[in-house]
């Protein structure tokens, strides 16, 4: 079982940051065959600091979190795919976990270590958090969603899925659109006990009129959010 970590980057910042993940990745693997796969979005991989030893996928410019995680999937060989951001460092024997909760409970279409429920009445509000990071190590516990900053899943319902839905690029509500597609196909989402980690928020703590650049253009980050909640609610009217 081979396990690939897809990231995507954008800028460079001081760490926890792609250098520190990656260095973390050989122990969070716990002996299992594993690898990182770097998706760049508009930054060279030294600036970004990239380890020689990574997969590269450069994109040319900076096209968001769902082109990244589809671009490193395609170019990962691995069988779980593991889709972080950069702002994470994994403890001891995290992937482990992850790997071994899909290999081992076919019905787990999503897992990580921390979750969400939510209210879909109208636009997408999170109502409850589902984090068993006091849980035994494996335990899983079922929510509706996985967070965006480390969710795994098998290659073979990455594909099924048809990957990411890319037109929440840049960024917003391309983790729930992906648990709610895999929720659909009759799989279900877990938050699993005992993933060590450390995570620092970042874009998602930023203020609404944050401009970000991408596909050739700035855009003011509530701008990104009323867009991509309009295109959620038109493609889940009815089936949420």
């Amino acid at each position: 079982m081979t396990v690939s970590v897809c990231v995507p980057v954008y800028r460079a910042h001081d760490q926890p940051n792609v250098a520190t993940l990656a260095a973390s990745v050989p122990g969070a693997l716990d002996g299992l065959d594993g690898e990182l796969v770097v998706a760049l979005n508009g930054i060279d991989a030294e600036h970004a600091g990239v380890p020689s030893e990574a997969v590269v996928v450069d994109l040319g410019i900076n096209r968001g979190v769902a082109p990244g995680w589809n671009a490193a999937a395609r170019a990962a060989r691995g069988e779980i795919l593991v889709f972080a951001n950069d702002d994470v460092l994994l403890g001891k024997g995290a992937l482990a976990v992850i790997a071994n909760a899909l290999d081992e409970h076919p019905d787990a279409g999503v897992v990580g270590p921390v979750g969400a429920n939510w209210d879909l009445s109208g636009p997408p509000r999170e109502i409850e958090s589902v984090d068993p990071h006091d849980a035994p190590v494996g335990e899983l516990h079922r929510c509706e969603s996985v967070a965006g900053f480390l969710l795994a899943c098998r290659r073979e319902v990455f594909e099924r899925i048809g990957g990411f839905d890319e037109h929440y690029a840049p960024c917003i509500c391309e983790e729930l659109d992906f648990c709610l597609a895999v929720r659909a196909s009759g799989l279900n989402c877990y938050a699993i006990g005992g993933v060590i980690h450390e995570h620092e928020y970042s874009i998602s703590k930023a203020r609404p009129w944050t401009r970000l650049r991408h596909n050739g253009r700035t855009e003011m980050l509530w701008r990104i959010h009323r867009r991509n909640l309009r295109h959620f609610r038109r493609k889940w009217a009815g089936r949420a």
